[in-house]
């Protein structure tokens, strides 16, 4: 089977399969859909190492995350994947494991594979590895870096307004002693939220009390340390705000099992809606963070980033609070 059958079956020109397989940004949606289904009717695998020697790019788009382990990260690999197979694309992975060593040597290996464009979705990315994939101008998206980068696409979540959201809903049910759970201090994501909280509170007419925030490790051991820190307390926070759920399931299991109650001796509020957020118990107030949207942006931010003509940009997503039962009016 060849690429003159696809042609013929999709009654388009060879030269229109052959863009469809390498810029489809390039086409018609409508044409594109043809070819795709052409192709997967007469089931042709297109010899992408021809096209790689020809083009000097394969049709391989390269995706870095932090930890493969956290469960933030498969919901937005599955998303940018399927994206990725209904487009033609094939995807190559590769885990940082928040250590910057990792970072540039995933980097290299993306790019001694002629990726033909690579999407760093973690926000620990260090100079040298941005350096890198800026000079191998191909199209590339970054999630989380700062505005000044200009030539690469940037997704950046809007921290401030999520955390203030959820700030705003401990005030109306009447906490005033509102603690955080903040993550690793080495992680600029997790001091970003450190720095939204408190933002978020003197918003709300609150000074954070350096008391009740409490450094974690954005896993449950951290989440798990800072209860018996809170309940070892004279005077504790009556809410603290988790930077990621899997901080606050550790809070909610320790809180237990130190005798006590959530909600009713300490609302708490999780960062990142994963999937157990609503089925532990009690089911968690969270920030939902959409994987799938920011996978979604990602994707096409690449895939039109190989048009001549596109234009970085900074796409911002707002995190929403979802209000489940590890919140409650404070009752003393």
């Amino acid at each position: 089977m060849d690429i003159l059958a696809v042609a013929k079956r999709a009654g388009v020109s060879s030269a229109t399969v052959s863009r469809v397989l390498n810029y489809p940004q390039k086409v018609r949606e409508e044409t594109a859909q043809r070819v795709r289904d052409a192709i997967r009717e007469l089931e042709y695998i297109p010899n992408n190492s021809a096209r790689s020697l020809r083009s000097g790019r394969s049709n391989v788009y390269g995706l870095i995350v932090s930890d493969i382990r956290n469960p933030f990260f498969p919901d937005l690999i599955e998303q940018f994947e399927a994206l990725a197979t209904e487009h033609g694309i094939d995807v190559t992975f590769a885990n940082s494991g928040y250590s910057e060593d990792r970072m540039l040597a995933s980097v290299r290996r993306l790019l001694e594979r002629n990726v033909a464009a690579v999407a760093v979705l973690t926000s620990e990315v260090s100079e040298a590895a941005i350096q890198r994939i800026r000079d191998a101008r191909i199209p590339a998206v970054f999630l989380n870096q700062p505005v000044l980068l200009g030539d690469v696409h940037n997704i950046t979540v809007d921290y401030l307004n999520g955390l203030k959201e959820a700030v705003d809903h401990l005030l109306m049910l009447g906490h005033k002693r509102i603690g955080f759970v903040a993550g690793p201090p080495t992680l600029s994501s997790a001091a970003r939220r450190r720095q939204a909280f408190v933002e978020a509170l003197r918003l709300g007419g609150l000074k954070a009390n350096e008391r009740f925030i409490f450094e974690g490790d954005h896993k449950m051991t951290g989440g798990q340390a800072a209860a018996e820190s809170i309940f070892s307390m004279k005077q504790r926070p009556t809410a603290v705000i988790c930077s990621n759920d899997m901080t606050a399931v550790g809070l909610l299991h320790a809180t237990q099992r130190l005798g006590y109650s959530v909600p009713k001796d300490l609302s708490v509020v999780g960062f990142d809606d994963l999937i157990f957020s609503e089925i532990v118990q009690p089911a968690l107030t969270t920030l939902h963070l959409s994987r799938l949207d920011i996978a979604t942006r990602a994707f096409f931010a690449l895939h039109h980033g190989r048009d001549a003509n596109a234009s970085a940009q900074t796409e911002v997503i707002l995190p929403r609070l979802v209000v489940r039962d590890s919140t409650a009016r404070i009752t003393s």
